[in-house]
């Protein structure tokens, strides 16, 4: 039985090995050269060079900021600012999805207004061109009524902090914001 036992590890190790192998699961350097680029000259020929692989998702927080007013330049507090992933769709009146998770989300990528009309939005995600920032009057008539926004906002390379990126990690996204509500 002991042996039976041991034959069968053996075969299930063997295998476990070789479906790993195949999959990729092995060292991930290689000794090939990198090849130079016009701008930096070729290195010295060395007895191995190595060229690391990763695997991974590029990431980049963001800060998202700024103030929310009125036509006329005034502060409109405790409206609702969400900067939406890539992915999500939406109007300016309406997120789709299910329901649960998009109400979990709009919950973490959220900022209100203060009396001031200013807001910050901070989180992570992937690398993008342009941020939607989705912005509602959720108070009511409180503070009056403003028509919802959802903007679409260019990213420009000076939006992007670079000094810490590293690998994966593309920097910080922050992004100012000057938005004017409609009234309805």
């Amino acid at each position: 039985m002991a042996g039976m036992k041991v034959k069968f590890l053996k075969w299930k190790n063997w295998l476990l090995v070789t479906v790993m192998g195949a999959l990729g699961f092995s060292s991930c350097h290689s000794a090939k050269q990198l090849p130079a680029t016009e701008e930096e000259p070729a290195p010295m020929p060395r007895e191995r060079e190595e060229m690391r692989l990763m695997y991974g998702v590029p990431t980049m927080n963001f800060r998202v900021s700024g103030r929310v007013s009125d036509a006329k330049g005034r502060p409109v507090r405790n409206v609702r600012v969400n900067v939406l992933e890539h992915g999500i769709e939406a109007t300016p009146d309406t997120v789709y999805g299910d329901p649960e998770r998009v109400r979990e989300y709009l919950e973490s990528t959220s900022a209100t207004t203060d009396r001031e009309g200013r807001f910050e939005v901070k989180g992570s995600g992937r690398p993008v061109d342009e941020v939607k920032v989705l912005v509602r009057d959720v108070d009511g008539t409180a503070n009056g009524s403003f028509r919802n926004q959802l903007l679409e906002v260019k990213v420009t390379a000076d939006d992007i902090d670079r000094s810490e990126a590293e690998g994966w990690y593309h920097g910080e996204l922050n992004k100012k914001l000057d938005i004017k509500l409609e009234r309805r």
